[in-house]
């Protein structure tokens, strides 16, 4: 089921590629609604170019909060970061052609044996954890 979600977001952003805004100095946040069926074969239902950011619950806040976290260290407006992670907090790299692959899986995911790209849809994650281990390489990395 979280392969073909990814396959499904891959897959959906490759299609618009070319007229997605491509300028250094900006970014798109989308939203995804995904319908699981009683076989759990995940369905596209629309993709929000401008999803709402607004809590309906303690949890969804919760959920928000560190959304708008990530994307801030993905900007990465104190330079701290090298240009070669493959995963920053909740996010996942992807490049033209699909998604990046990881170098190693460490992370408790569900079937990871045979699905080797660098998502972690479906694993158990510590996006403060792996925030604080990105900084720590980084900071390792333009010292040397």
């Amino acid at each position: 089921m979280f392969k073909l979600m990814d396959e499904i977001y891959i897959k959906s952003l490759q299609s618009v590629q070319k007229i997605m805004i491509n300028d250094k100095h900006c970014f798109e946040l989308y939203g995804y609604d995904i319908l699981l069926d009683t076989n759990l074969k995940p369905w596209l239902l629309e993709v929000n170019a401008s999803p709402s950011l607004t809590a309906s619950s303690k949890e969804d806040y919760e959920l928000k909060f560190g959304l708008l976290d990530d994307v801030l260290n993905v900007i990465d407006i104190e330079s701290r970061l090298t240009s070669k992670e493959k995963h920053i907090g909740g996010f996942d790299l992807i490049w033209d052609d699909g998604p990046v692959m990881s170098d190693d899986c460490g992370m408790d995911c569900i079937n990871t044996a045979a699905y080797a790209s660098n998502s972690h849809l479906g694993c158990y994650f510590d996006r403060i954890k792996q925030l604080r281990q990105t900084h720590k390489a980084a900071n390792l990395a333009k010292k040397s």
